[in-house]
């Protein structure tokens, strides 16, 4: 095993296994898509089997560890990048589940240790998750872009991978894919696009779309009801706040009409001239109340 990996349990050769990953940072700046991995770990009684030690890759000035209480004593909760093995019921193949969080320091390394455990598993396919702000209202289903190595991935998830023309900075997933595909490994990653004006929390929207295709291309079934169940609270959090403000209501509608004239698969600009009502008010009004119901709920 790779020397910056901790083992937490057995590492062994599984049935024609599969990595999923997603890593809040760049590539999921509000945990949508690491919440849809978190599902699966819960849903599919995932056993942990490694974990990566922050202490190579983290700058904890930057991102600092939390403490808590637990039964009088004090916890350091370190970032975590964890990884766990799971066998859902009626899948013929095992699948290999990271949800972690983008790390600051040696992203080569950091890819070379994930490739080492995938090698001890003999997994050769990755689909890699993340999220990004879009101009998509919440009141639709949100749409998913595919990019992918094969084009077997267009058929097992019913999208289309066109070529990205894109060029600039990415995030560690960009980089773990480029590493993976670089080995002639199979590798798909699914992007959910977010209202750009919702920022607060994970989206239980975009990790309900995320597994609904993890299912249809594997063949699982993974139960979404407590993710419907937030998704609802949440669009009728948000809501309340967007009923207060005619200009946010009316943003919401144009966007509406936008999505249901063009059902896009890449995401939506906002128009150029458009004067969006995502102004620093309104997010903080609407930050406060989504904070305020969850610290209600809690």
């Amino acid at each position: 095993m790779h020397e910056a990996l901790r083992p937490l349990g057995e590492v062994r050769a599984l049935r024609d296994p599969v990595l999923i990953a997603a890593f809040t940072g760049f590539t999921d700046g509000h945990g949508a898509a690491t919440n849809a991995v978190r599902a699966l770990i819960s849903k599919w009684d995932a056993q942990p089997v490694a974990e990566l030690d922050p202490e190579r890759f983290f700058d904890f000035t930057v991102q600092r560890p939390r403490t808590r209480t637990e039964e009088g004593e004090r916890i350091l909760e370190w970032p975590e990048n964890r990884i766990y093995i799971a066998s859902p019921e009626g899948s013929q193949r095992d699948f290999v589940l990271l949800a972690g969080v983008e790390p600051h320091l040696r992203w080569r390394t950091f890819c070379e240790a994930i490739e080492d455990l995938l090698r001890e598993t003999g997994s050769t396919m990755s689909i890699t998750l993340g999220a990004q702000p879009s101009a998509v209202p919440h009141t639709r289903p949100l749409p998913v872009n595919l990019s992918a190595s094969h084009t077997e991935f267009e058929e097992m998830f019913g999208l289309k991978a066109p070529t990205s023309r894109y060029q600039g900075q990415t995030g560690i997933v960009g980089v773990l894919n480029v590493h993976l595909r670089g080995l002639g490994w199979r590798n798909a990653s699914l992007w959910g696009m977010a209202p750009h004006y919702l920022t607060v929390g994970p989206n239980p929207s975009i990790a309900i779309q995320l597994l609904s295709l993890i299912d249809r291309g594997f063949g699982t079934s993974t139960s979404t009801d407590d993710l419907r169940e937030e998704a609802a609270a949440f669009e009728e959090q948000v809501t309340q706040v967007l009923d207060e403000s005619d200009e946010a209501k009316q943003y919401v509608q144009q966007l509406e009409e936008q999505y249901d004239a063009n059902q896009p698969q890449t995401p939506l600009a906002p128009p150029a001239d458009l004067d969006l009502p995502s102004t620093p008010e309104l997010l903080d009004d609407l930050e406060k109340f989504l904070r305020d119901q969850r610290r209600d709920d809690s």
